[in-house]
């Protein structure tokens, strides 16, 4: 936090803040530094660790002859990063960014792997940088104004500053894709950076500018053999993940059982001795995807824990979600992934690799794969309007078969993978303007969209609160550089073709898990709430949704409308509901932090 003119109230009242709020992303120590860089401006520099490198002697705040920083995050390539002219003090990658910071400046970012958000107040230039690396792993939030400007890893430190008046475009966002778009939060005056950038404040003239850290790619073809095409994978996918389980403290994997957990644990598997890996267990077998994880276990010999999910345990959990998702993202998954942090963190974990990225990169969602079969069928169906306008007769309200219609007549279109509310539907519902959402209009362009939002915005925020709220840190070995230039360089055919998805990452799989982790429907990690929202969640939802403030942004009856039909078995959104009663939550926790 910089301050140009004193307020000893509002200052206490932030470093009070972070200090609660953040304490669970770092409960081992916490740390609080005072700075001048000017006469008339102090900089509060507040940092909450979770011990993981260097355990003895990466404190922070850390400061240098040039600076000092406080950060989020890791740098896994840091002992090559070392500069050897430079006598370090410590063993952490903190002190590594710390001076390539102040030798360099942002352009050194390039040459670090990892995943970070830092606050580094330049002492020398008199300026505070704040940045976040390029695939947004790790958040930062900010607040300025005249006399202040305040950052912090989550959201609740910063509602000592803000208004906390509803950004309208934040809210359409949420709505049409269950998370809000980096740079934007739910309030007007309180800014997510964006990944691969930073803002720079003159502690002098107290301007703030936006800068991209981050060079562009080199989206360069993949060419080879298919034996060639695999070897190349492996060697880019078993690197990364040897290099993610860099660490002085124990890691585990998370283990669903599918083709992405399984291919990281059997690398993970290959670097470490007596790895452990969680899973989640359901009870009815629709859900249970626990036997493909323990066949993988048991082929690598992990010590397999598994935690059960009882409906009880999980509503419970419900109750506190809002605080925890304080940017909302309406995921329901991650309450799952809540629940089995904290299961390994009570069984002596602080690292788990998860599988994030894998379906952005190599085409894993449904939603791309029917974009690239409409995209083969689209120049078919031109010649045969009559059937496009006879769907359109037929989905008066708009449902998938309007989508079909929409293909069919030649809008073939990529609106992204997590919608709440389709594009198209979004007029409808809202009363308030829908701009244009993002599209593509080619498979590549798909996987880009996915890459720059539900990445950033959906999965990664979503995995960041549920496993740091638990006090454990969740790496991500399939969200590098080097593996999305290498996906982004395949022809299409490697990653979508025909019914087959993902397909040069199954081939690879093939090598290393069992058949049956690989030739089987994809059950997915989700909670029961089209039930639940019928049963036991039914009175919270009616009491939390009868008077919000969201019916100001809806048309008249439509929200409940939605709700009746749900509830009445007329059709099933779950998601949809989950949304506003999430949204809901967290505005009123947000509102009531003082």
């Amino acid at each position: 936090m910089a301050l140009r003119k004193p307020d000893s109230v509002l200052r206490d009242k932030f470093i009070r803040l972070s200090l609660e709020h953040l304490a669970l992303r770092g409960p081992d120590a916490h740390g609080h530094e005072t700075y001048r860089p000017l006469p008339d401006v102090a900089v509060d520099l507040i940092h909450t660790r979770l011990s993981i490198i260097d355990l003895a002697g990466g404190a922070q705040p850390m400061a240098d002859a040039q600076g000092a920083i406080v950060f989020n995050g890791e740098i896994y390539n840091f002992r090559e990063q070392r500069d050897p002219a430079f006598s370090y003090r410590t063993t952490s990658d903190t002190e590594v960014l710390l001076h390539a910071l102040g030798a360099g400046g942002l352009p050194a970012l390039n040459r670090m792997e990892g995943m970070f958000a830092f606050g580094y107040l330049d002492q020398t230039g008199k300026r505070l940088v704040i940045a976040r690396d390029e695939f947004g792993i790790k958040p930062v939030y900010f607040y300025k104004d005249d006399e202040r400007f305040a950052f912090a890893s989550t959201l609740p430190p910063l509602m000592a500053l803000s208004k906390k008046e509803i950004n309208p475009d934040s809210l359409v966002e949420y709505y049409t894709s269950r998370g809000m778009r980096s740079s934007h939060t739910i309030f007007k005056d309180v800014i997510e950076v964006a990944p691969g950038y930073a803002f720079v404040l003159d502690l002098e003239t107290w301007t703030l500018e936006s800068l991209k850290w981050v060079e562009p790619r080199r989206l360069d073809p993949v060419r080879g053999t298919e034996t060639e095409l695999l070897d190349q994978l492996e060697h880019i996918l078993d690197a990364s993940v040897k290099r993610h389980l860099i660490s002085d403290v124990p890691v585990a994997a998370l283990l669903s059982g599918g083709i992405d957990s399984s291919l990281m644990t059997a690398f993970a598997a290959r670097h470490t001795n007596h790895l452990a890996a969680f899973t989640i267990g359901f009870r009815d077998k629709t859900y249970d995807e626990s036997q493909h994880a323990a066949a993988v276990a048991q082929r690598y010999g992990l010590r397999h824990h598994v935690m059960y999910c009882e409906d009880d345990e999980f509503i419970g959990l419900i109750a506190d979600w809002p605080l925890i998702m304080d940017d909302a993202v309406a995921n329901p998954s991650t309450v799952l992934l809540y629940a089995l942090s904290r299961f390994a963190r009570e069984a002596g974990y602080k690292v788990l690799l998860a599988g994030e990225g894998a379906d952005e990169f190599f085409g894993g969602y449904h939603q791309q794969w029917r974009f690239a079969m409409a995209r083969k069928l689209n120049p078919a169906a031109r010649h045969f309007p009559v059937i496009a306008q006879g769907l359109e007769k037929l989905a008066p309200h708009r449902t998938r078969l309007v989508h079909a219609a929409r293909l069919a007549t030649g809008d073939c279109a990529f609106h992204g993978t997590s919608m709440i509310v389709e594009p198209w539907l979004a007029p409808e519902l809202f009363a308030v303007p829908v701009g244009e959402a993002p599209f593509a209009k080619s498979l590549s362009e798909a996987l880009l969209l996915d890459q720059g939002y539900r990445l950033p915005d959906d999965m990664l925020t979503a995995a960041d609160r549920a496993t740091m709220h638990a006090s454990v840190e969740a790496r991500v070995p399939f969200v590098t550089r080097t593996v999305a230039n290498f996906a982004a360089g395949l022809e299409d055919r490697h990653l979508i073709n025909g019914f087959s998805q993902k397909v040069i990452l199954k081939k690879l799989a093939r090598r290393h898990i069992p058949a049956s982790c690989i030739d089987r429907r994809k059950v997915g990690f989700d909670l029961p709430l089209s039930r639940w929202f019928r049963t036991s969640l039914k009175e919270r939802l009616l009491d939390a949704l009868a008077n919000t403030w969201q019916r100001d942004y809806f048309r008249p009856g439509a929200l409940d409308k939605m709700i009746d039909w749900h509830l009445s078995g007329r059709t099933n959104i779950p998601d949809k509901l989950w949304a506003f009663y999430l949204l809901e939550h967290n505005v009123r926790a947000l509102r009531a932090i003082a």
